[in-house]
């Protein structure tokens, strides 16, 4: 694996940038195993902080698999062939991202009113178990990305409106693709802020109130939202 010593202004961003370099050049393959985090940051000259957010990033982005007590697996060296199957793949690949985010603000506003309109016990369950996860997820930040994909899927379930589900699927995959989320949303305060924004969401579509549910998920939106326009203009820049 080739390896270059890097600054630690934008560190975690780098080690990610080389990492995928390796996995393209078919240095790093499917199944691989990484070294530990201190191994990781020896090689790469940064500190293990930077080592767990790029980590972290390439989680989210589909690339690893971080397993507890066994280690970092090369998960696949080219995420997006799992969404092959999809007739969404794409229009939202090819879409500017600025529209995506708007997109799934639209539809999330609307899952959530609706799901507090209509959404069964068993639906309520669901989504009572994942909030539950998501509490105890908030110290990993690839999980709780991950769980917190979960709970929004589950409330357009909810909604009992597969498709819009299988939208809002395709349009965080493909966000998370194309900008690393986890540089800007893993602070534990950020953390912290969204799942109990989502726990209010919950408690509003339990309780039958659509229009607080709308402005919860709005305001849990809005930080991922401005993380992510705040990244994509610096790229523009």
């Amino acid at each position: 694996m080739k390896i270059e010593q890097i600054k630690a202004d934008s560190a975690s961003e780098r080690v990610v940038k080389q990492l995928l370099a390796n996995m393209e050049a078919g240095a790093l393959k499917t199944g691989d195993r990484l070294p530990t985090q201190e191994k990781l940051g020896e090689m790469f000259g940064v500190g293990r902080s930077s080592i767990r957010e790029a980590t972290n990033a390439l989680a989210i982005m589909g690339y690893l698999e971080i397993t507890q007590g066994r280690g970092t697996f090369i998960k696949s060296t080219n995420p997006s062939n799992t969404l092959d199957k999809s007739p969404l793949k794409n229009f939202a690949q090819n879409a500017d991202l600025f529209n995506l985010i708007e997109i799934r603000e639209v539809l999330e506003t609307y899952v959530v009113e609706k799901a507090s309109q209509i959404a069964d016990e068993e639906h309520l369950l669901q989504l009572k178990k994942v909030v539950m996860k998501l509490e105890e997820s908030q110290h990993d930040v690839a999980k709780f990305i991950a769980v917190d994909l979960e709970f929004h899927i589950a409330l357009a379930l909810a909604a009992k409106n597969r498709e819009i589900s299988e939208i809002i699927r395709q349009i965080h995959a493909t966000v998370n693709n194309r900008v690393p989320v986890a540089f800007n949303t893993s602070r534990p305060d950020k953390v912290y802020k969204a799942v109990d924004t989502i726990k209010k969401v919950y408690e509003y579509v339990v309780s039958g109130q659509g229009k607080q549910a709308v402005r919860c998920m709005r305001n849990h939106l809005g930080t991922t939202k401005e993380a992510l326009m705040k990244e994509i203009q610096s790229r523009m820049d």
